[in-house]
């Protein structure tokens, strides 16, 4: 009787053990299905060329674990346990080959890619990129803050400044080409614009209204060539460079490097200002066909657009010193001198470094009200001050120097 009674418990404990695996199992399923779908996930897995794949391992491995689970609360025999288990790794193996070419090909190197969602930088969001200061200020701006607009290049820049100096209530503008915004500040729809020199249209414009602009020159940035931090060349000459991009130089050895490796030489889509400076910068020259990478459009088409820079050890790619911002303050790439001069901070605040871009602050002198002028000076001050810079500096611009 009492191993009847025992054995009924057994029955009833495993019962229960089965009712919580199994709503625990529905709450995991869901849970998965949840995550798949946010941002889009589910469209990119469906439209996937591997989706089969999805859902062969994803499904198969799906049951094989809800049969192993199963198999354990059972004490099921040792044969049947180990076949749910052999399952659930042989469902799973083709997701982990596929998984594993895709971080072989690209996973396992760091990239400098352009940011086209602009909610990274969105000033107070939970996960956005933005700088941070080693020391939050004690105080925050007070009073009405001034409207902060500008060109893309500089928007994680002047982003990370409303974040760090600015109440979270304060406004914050999208970030538009320097035309748009300078529209706004003559509409009073903004206060400061972060931009290159304005051109003469845009002085005359405000003359034309019987304003005045202020410019402050207060950051600049440099186009730039870098490596990975491992490779030992560390200067190219202008005509290497176009050697290098028109498909003549292959090989590192040719370029001055002790040892040999085949160039990976990462461009920038034709569309991009980054390919317009180096257009620019290397008169043109022809250039070989770009590295690709593979992508998924709607309706499972795949496009192969030129590729993002990935930091292997071969690797050669360009762009503005602030978007490369983050491997460099890392150590893990380098930048190349030209022509022998190093774009170092005082070359590039000296001129000696040919591809410099200046930024400046751009403000109306008058017509705006007491309080947002107050803080204008003050957005102004923070910038020249240690904090200001060295919010710059980890932002990869150079802050100019006011002493």
């Amino acid at each position: 009787m009492e191993q009847k009674q025992k054995t009924i418990v057994k029955i009833l404990a495993r019962l229960c053990g089965t009712a919580v695996f199994i709503a625990f199992y529905g709450w995991f399923c869901l849970r998965l299905w949840t995550v798949a779908n946010r941002n889009g996930m589910m469209t990119t897995i469906i439209n996937d060329p591997h989706f089969e794949v999805y859902v062969f391992s994803v499904g198969g491995g799906l049951l094989g674990l809800f049969a192993l689970g199963i198999c354990l609360i059972w004490r099921a025999r040792r044969d049947v346990t180990l076949i749910s288990l052999a399952a659930f790794i042989l469902f799973m193996l083709p997701l982990g080959w596929v998984k594993s070419k895709e971080w072989l090909a690209v996973g396992r190197f760091d990239t400098i890619s352009m940011v086209d969602d602009l909610t990274v930088f969105r000033p107070f969001a939970k996960k956005n990129i933005l700088v941070k200061l080693d020391k939050p200020l004690e105080k925050r701006m007070e009073g009405k803050q001034p409207r902060i607009d500008g060109v893309m290049n500089l928007f994680r820049f002047y982003a990370s400044i409303v974040e760090n100096v600015c109440r979270q209530d304060g406004w914050m503008a999208e970030s538009e080409p320097a035309g748009a915004a300078f529209g706004r500040l003559f509409n009073n729809e903004a206060d400061v614009v972060f931009s290159g020199l304005p051109p003469q249209s845009v002085a005359a414009k405000a003359a034309s209204q019987g304003k005045t602009l202020d410019t402050t020159m207060v950051v600049k940035d440099a186009f730039v060539f870098y490596v990975h931090a491992g490779n030992p060349v560390d200067n190219l000459s202008l005509e290497q460079i176009k050697q290098i991009y028109g498909g003549k130089a292959t090989d590192w050895k040719e370029v001055g490097s002790k040892k040999k490796g085949a160039i990976e030489a990462f461009q920038r889509p034709q569309d991009t200002e980054n390919q317009s400076v180096f257009s620019r910068i290397t008169d043109n020259c022809p250039l070989m066909e770009p590295p690709t990478m593979e992508r998924h459009a709607a309706g499972g088409v795949v496009i192969h657009p030129t590729a993002d820079y990935r930091n292997s050890p071969n690797a050669i790619g360009y762009s503005y010193r602030s978007q490369a911002a983050d491997l460099l303050l890392k150590g893990k790439i380098k930048l190349l001198s030209i022509d022998g001069v190093a774009p170092t901070p005082e070359n590039i605040l000296n001129g000696t470094y040919p591809y410099v871009t200046e930024y400046y602050m751009v403000t109306l002198k008058d017509g705006r009200p007491e309080e947002v002028e107050r803080n204008i000076k003050a957005l102004r001050d923070f910038i020249f001050s240690p904090q200001g810079k060295e919010l710059a500096e980890k932002c990869g611009l150079v802050p100019e120097r006011n002493e």
